[in-house]
Parts: structure tokens; sequence; C-alpha cells
């Protein structure tokens, strides 16, 4: 059973949102909100909190989901397709991002994904979030080798430790030990924090090479971590 908490501005969207979960066995809504104050407050938790920020809303997005982050992981519904505001959310710690008219099923995929630590985009959202990814990084990246880098930008566009080791020509066990190095030295302790400092470093500017056969290449939704 996930808990839920939804904090959505919008009176119409936010009962649309409160029926579909309320309507699902496995999901146990536990707030529904229409500010960030009124969830922040009592400390409610949740596993999932899904978020739709006012336009007019007085404190900067970024600031808002890093005190969301406190209760809960936090699922942006977003209404304009914009990619920057995406990316501007996963750096600031959520763990994924809706369309406004994302189909139900879609929606509750990604509320089942994010429930369990991974991330998800939205397909709509997708392509232009790759674009954003592009653009310089703004913080520059700590002290990697080379080796930690690749593997850092083979696990943020979704690919398992075994996949990794076929493309590097190394053994599963190196990449899982540079898998414990990388979280080390960037203090992290799963998959979806290490895709957000991957962000946060540019190190998905790239295109990443075409997946062989048997190989399931998952760009925009991340599992959780094993």
């Amino acid at each position: 059973m996930s808990l839920i908490a939804i904090v959505e501005y919008h009176s119409l969207l936010r009962r649309g949102l409160e029926s579909l979960i309320s309507g699902q066995p496995r999901l146990n809504l536990v707030a529904v909100v229409a500010e960030p104050s009124q969830i922040e407050q009592p400390g409610t938790q949740a596993d999932v909190i899904l978020f739709g920020p006012s336009p007019h809303a007085a404190k900067p997005l970024d600031e808002t989901i890093g005190d969301l982050t406190d209760c809960g992981r936090v699922l942006l519904v977003t209404r304009p397709a914009d990619p920057g505001l995406v990316a501007l959310a996963l750096r600031s710690g959520a763990h994924g991002c809706v369309a406004e008219h994302t189909e139900e099923d879609e929606l509750l995929r990604a509320v089942d994904t994010v429930a369990h630590g991974g991330i998800h985009i939205a397909a709509q959202l997708a392509t232009g979030l790759r674009d954003e990814l592009r653009k310089p990084p703004a913080v520059a990246p700590p002290a990697l080798a080379r080796r930690e880098v690749e593997t850092l930008r083979w696990l943020a566009a979704g690919f398992t430790h075994g996949q990794i080791a076929r493309r590097m020509d190394l053994t599963e066990a190196t990449i899982s030990t540079y898998v414990k190095r990388i979280r080390s030295k960037l203090n992290v302790g799963n998959k979806a924090d290490l895709t957000r400092r991957a962000i946060e470093f540019g190190l998905l500017q790239e295109e990443p090479d075409p997946p062989v056969a048997g190989d399931h290449q998952r760009i925009r939704r991340i599992p959780p971590a094993a």
C-alpha cells in the first residue's frame, strides 16, 4: 500500500486527482490540499506527493519542491510543456513529471514508479527535456575518474550493470565497484539520486548508443534501485 498526498492549487484538477487516486485499492490517500504549506506544517508523510504548483506562488518552484521532499517523493503535474521547468524540478529533488493532460493509466504508472523510488517522465515531456539536458552543465562534476563518469552516464540512461559491462568491455563486478565508488564520492544512496546528479553534471547531453539485441534502453523511465 502506497501513501499518496495531493497538493494541487486548481480545485477542478485537485478533485479529479482525488477521485482517481481514491479509487485505487493499492493507493491510500493521506492528504488533499491546495497549498504546499498545508502539508508541510502538519508534517504529513507520503510515498508520493502529486504536486501541481500555482503560477502565482510567492516561493520559487525549486525551493517549494525542496521543502516538499521532506514529506515525500514529489511527482510534478505541469501544465505548459516546459522542458526547462521539468529539468528544474528534477534538479530540485522531484522524482518525476507528468503533464496536466497525461492519460490516467500513465499517471498511475508514474505514481507506482515514484512510490518505489524510481523516476518517471511523461512521454510528451521527454523530447524537450533531452534538448534541455544538452545545455552546458550548471554544476561542475566532482573528481570522478573517466570510467566512473562513463558508468554514471549509462546508469542515468537506464542501463543495468550487466548492459553497462558489455558496452565498456568490463566485468559486471567491476561496474558494481565503480557504482559503489560513485555513490561514495557523490554521497548518494540510490539510482534516482544518481540520475539527478548526472543531470546536474550534464552527463546526458550526448545521445546514448543504440541498445544491442536483448537490451532494453529506458531513458524516460528509470526503475528503482535493487
